[in-house]
């Protein structure tokens, strides 16, 4: 599963620059996301940011019963509760929740000047059902950030009630236009993280020997013919 989340703020990409964005996800019962984002004017007059959004999309393979059929793909909204956006001193900033067809986007409006060469910094929150892929004894998220301006330094973390044993490598910084996936897994059984993900591992270990015993058996059964 995939979830997309892209910062739209196109008109600004020249004037602003996202010079931190920090991700912090906590990945139990249900995802909570936290987005602390700092943008920079930089240019020679004071710039109100406006209205800007994160834009969710869920990325999932299509499954057979339980189990993910390889190389298929299924994109849908999100369903977000307890939205909510203030500035980095408590101060609530207005923001609404938009269901777009397979997108939902949460809307935020800034409308505090930022002075030249000045930096603001914001957060924005919400809660999900729908973020995580869960099974009996592995949870798993990935979250891609784009955005249209740069992104100088990205920071994300996860937490959960599990054990974690999978983290995506990925870069501390964006270009703009760029986009990059940040994920963990998280499991139950006390395994060692590999720089792979253990639920694709321990699933291909599964077909690999279903098809040896299948193979196994088919070459008794005719030996006994």
């Amino acid at each position: 599963m995939v979830i997309l989340a892209g910062i739209s703020e196109g008109q600004f990409a020249r004037v602003i620059t996202i010079t931190n964005y920090a991700i912090e996800v906590e990945v139990n019962g249900e995802v909570h996301v936290k987005n602390t984002i700092t943008v920079k004017n930089l240019i020679n007059s004071p710039i109100v940011p406006g209205v800007g959004e994160l834009r969710l999309q869920k990325k999932s393979p299509v499954k057979l019963l339980f189990l993910p059929i390889p190389f298929t793909e299924r994109t849908s909204a999100i369903e977000v509760k307890n939205v909510k956006a203030y500035t980095k001193g408590g101060k609530r900033i207005p923001v609404r929740v938009v269901n777009e067809g397979e997108y939902t986007t949460i809307v935020y409006e800034i409308w505090y000047p930022i002075e030249p060469g000045r930096e603001f910094t914001f957060v924005v929150e919400y809660d999900s059902d729908e973020l995580a892929e869960s099974g009996i004894l592995f949870r798993t998220v990935a979250i891609p950030v784009g955005t249209d301006m740069e992104i100088q330094n990205i920071n994300a973390s996860f937490t959960s009630n599990w054990r974690l044993v999978y983290s995506m490598d990925a870069p501390r910084s964006l270009p703009a236009g760029g986009i990059a996936f940040y994920g963990a897994e998280f499991s139950q059984l006390p395994l060692p993280q590999l720089g792979v993900r253990w639920s694709v591992l321990l699933w291909s270990i599964v077909l690999l020997l279903s098809v040896i015993v299948f193979i196994y058996v088919r070459n008794r059964q005719k030996n006994v013919q």
